[in-house]
């Protein structure tokens, strides 16, 4: 036996064991709220008044989707003259909607590489001299352009504004807002319906309302440079259950123990059992993992499948509706349809606190829930696109419900599943595929109108397509598990959390007289989105454990 060094001091007893937990547990508070007090200044303006800040991001998103109103604007030009082509037309459209879905990637860059003040400035004066532009709108190519930065300098003002759901913490506020931008870029539908009220009853003509209309990216412009800040905000860490062995009982794997004992033993393995599924989540989660991590998983094209195909049958029910009830009703009645799906189109966000309640409690449901609703309007739009009613009461309610839910669930299930440290580069590559998928657009109505003369055969095709996504979209979250809870995903939300021993310990025995030293020593890799680099942190956990055949002390090394 080794003989003690009296320089040494002597080994932690049993009753010391607690005090060393409570004094690691103090420490780890104490750097905790040291942490919180280095909260960056640019922030605490936007933590003292998170609603007041959530209700500006919102509200200038709606003030800044109008792209996609256009049939609304289409009427002021022709009563003032102007004497575009459809087709022509059709190009002015195509430019700010192009523009709309492809610049969310280089906006992305733009705003991962220089934070939401930079973006907002740079968006919101593109988007001024895109007005400016417009205001010539009796000159297409000033029209063409004008319109076309409109909508790439949209995005640009929307996404410095999606992190403010981090101001929410792990309520149900996140998922809350993230519903009501997508309820708001709907709802952006409407400005232009305002344009054609404020022509057609007080005669304002619409280059003197795009030149007013400058003072909203004025108004994105001041809120840039005063509040945004250059660094978006990082999402709070929920609390999770890795030091499992510090709360766990004194007798647990322990052959000694009495009956009495045993109720208890059962209940602290089944705890372990739930600090060891919290692992496996953490090792499979992807929040803030490095881009290249993300892009080599499957987790993110399973998303932006869905996406796609839910983004290209909406638009393609919209470009097309006008045509395919035209040849299912009389000109009148295809006319009234028409009015009656432009009423209903910005009011989506009826349905946004049912969704914002599946993207809280189960984020899975609300993926499966498109699907559903795609099905069934679909099918419809397949086998009965000649029922009056079903137009009204199941086509219509679906497009425009359709649109609020699934571009609620593609925000929030980007930051949900991929953190927000590529959040932008993420968007953009979404949109970016979804922009692809609707190239198939122009030659699938070409086909429809020429060569089949009918929409059964493309409406069957769409119907057919979604089917699939109800088996992909499980795929898009790694974490995810049937019957999981979202409060037992957020024990392994981030990435640089992964549990030490994941790659797993070795452990060596030091014979101390009675008190016996069991050393675990493991390496994780840990990864810093901040930095973006990649660190070897040594982690040593502290356990303390008791037995009626000995003592024993787990301590740092």
């Amino acid at each position: 036996m080794k003989s003690p060094n009296p320089n040494e001091p002597p080994p932690p007893s049993l009753e010391d064991g607690d005090s060393v937990v409570d004094e690691q547990d103090s420490q780890d508070q104490s750097t905790s709220s040291s942490r919180d007090e280095h909260v960056p200044d640019e922030h605490v303006t936007l933590r003292q008044h998170p609603y007041v800040w959530a209700a500006v991001g919102v509200t200038q998103t709606f003030l800044t989707a109008i792209m996609f109103g256009w049939a609304s604007l289409v009427p002021i030009l022709r009563a003032e003259g102007l004497t575009y082509t459809p087709t022509e037309l059709s190009q002015i459209f195509t430019a700010g909607a192009v523009g709309n879905y492809l610049a969310t990637l280089p906006f992305g860059l733009l705003l991962d590489w220089y934070g939401p003040k930079t973006t907002g400035i740079v968006a919101s004066l593109l988007y001024g001299l895109g007005l400016f532009l417009c205001s010539f709108n009796d000159v297409f190519w000033c029209f063409v352009f004008g319109f076309g930065l409109v909508g790439l300098a949209r995005p640009g003002i929307q996404m410095p504004t999606l992190h403010l759901a981090n101001l929410f913490g792990h309520g149900s506020g996140g998922a809350v807002y993230m519903s009501a931008q997508a309820a708001a870029f709907d709802a952006g539908t409407a400005i232009f319906a305002l344009f054609h009220t404020f022509y057609f009853s007080f005669g304002i003509p619409s280059k003197t309302m795009f030149l007013a209309y400058i003072i909203v990216p004025m108004w994105t412009l001041m809120t840039a440079i005063c509040v945004w800040p250059n660094e978006t905000i990082a999402k709070e860490e929920a609390p999770t259950s890795s030091d499992a062995s510090a709360s766990a009982s004194p007798t647990i794997g322990s052959p000694y123990f009495s009956p009495k004992d045993r109720k208890a033993l059962a209940s602290e393995r089944r705890r372990q059992v739930q600090v060891q599924q919290s692992q496996s989540m953490r090792l499979r989660s992807q929040v803030n993992a490095p881009l290249s991590v993300v892009l080599s998983h499957v987790a993110f094209y399973a998303l932006a499948t869905w996406v796609s195909i839910h983004i290209y049958k909406l638009n393609y029910i919209v470009a097309t509706i006008n045509d395919q009830l035209i040849r299912h009703f009389d000109s009148a009645t295809a006319n009234q349809l028409i009015d009656i799906l432009g009423a209903m189109l910005p009011f989506g966000f009826v349905v946004l606190p049912i969704v914002a309640t599946m993207l809280h409690t189960q984020p899975m449901v609300a993926l499966q829930v498109a699907n559903v609703v795609g099905l069934i309007y679909g099918g419809v739009m397949t086998y009965l696109p000649h029922v009056y009613w079903l137009q009204i009461l199941v086509i219509f309610p679906a497009v425009a419900t359709s649109r609020q839910l699934v571009y609620s669930t593609l925000f929030h299930t980007i930051g949900q599943v991929f953190g927000f440290a590529n959040y932008g580069v993420l968007l953009g590559l979404t949109n970016a595929i979804a922009s692809l998928v609707q190239t198939l657009q122009t030659p699938m109505v070409y086909w429809s109108e020429t060569v089949l003369g009918s929409y059964f055969w493309s409406n069957f095709a769409l119907w057919v397509v979604t089917i699939p996504l109800f088996v992909s979209v499980l795929y898009s979250d790694p974490t995810w598990r049937p019957g999981m809870k979202r409060s037992n995903r957020n024990k392994s939300s981030s990435y640089n959390k992964r549990s030490a021993s994941q790659q797993g310990g070795r452990a060596k025995m030091q014979d101390n007289g009675n008190n016996g030293v069991i050393v675990n020593e493991g390496t994780s890799l840990l990864f810093s989105a901040s930095a973006g680099e990649f660190q070897d942190a040594e982690d040593n956990t502290t356990q303390v454990s008791k037995s009626t055949a000995g003592s024993s002390t787990f301590q740092n090394i």
